[in-house]
C-alpha cells in the first residue's frame, strides 16, 4: 500500500500526468512551448492566489470548507499550501492542453487512433479518481 504522505501526488500522477504524457506522443510537436509555458504560469498565479485566499479565510470562517487534509501530502508548505497544490495546477493546465491539441489533431487529420484515445484518456482520468479510494491502506479513514 502506499503511505498516505503520497495520496495527493499518486492521484495526480494517475490522474493527469500519465494520461498527459499519452497524449503529448502525438501532440507535442503541435504546441509552441512559450505558449505552453505562458498558459501555466497564468493558471497556477491566478489559482495559487485564489487557493491561499480561500484556505486562509477558511480559517476564520466555520462554515467554509476550503481546507487540506495535510496527512495526505508531503506536508511541505509554501504561502499555506502544499506543494501539491502547485503541482496540480501544472500538471492539470498541462493536460487540459493536451487533451484540446489532441482533439484539434483528431478533427483536423481525421486519426481513428485520436478518435479512440482520447475518450479512453477522458474515462481513465474519470475512474482514476477513485485511486486514493482503492490504495488507502485498511484502517486509513478519510
Amino acid at each position: 500500500m502506499i503511505k498516505p504522505k503520497f495520496y495527493y501526488l499518486t492521484s495526480l500522477f494517475f490522474i493527469f500526468v500519465l494520461p498527459a504524457c499519452v497524449v503529448a506522443y502525438f501532440v507535442l510537436d503541435r504546441i509552441p512551448l512559450p505558449n505552453l509555458v505562458t498558459f501555466i504560469v497564468g493558471i497556477t498565479v491566478l489559482g495559487s492566489i485564489w487557493d491561499i485566499w480561500a484556505t486562509r479565510h477558511g480559517r476564520r470562517d466555520p462554515i467554509w470548507l476550503w481546507q487540506f487534509n495535510f496527512k495526505d501530502t508531503l506536508n511541505v508548505k509554501l504561502f499555506d499550501l502544499p506543494v501539491e497544490e502547485y503541482l496540480f495546477y501544472i500538471a492539470s493546465s498541462v493536460y487540459i492542453i493536451f487533451i484540446w491539441e489532441g482533439i484539434r489533431y483528431a478533427l483536423e487529420t481525421g486519426s481513428l487512433l485520436m478518435y479512440v484515445l482520447l475518450p479512453f484518456v477522458g474515462i481513465w482520468s474519470l475512474l482514476l479518481t477513485l485511486v486514493p479510494y482503492v490504495i488507502r491502506a485498511k484502517g486509513d479513514k478519510f
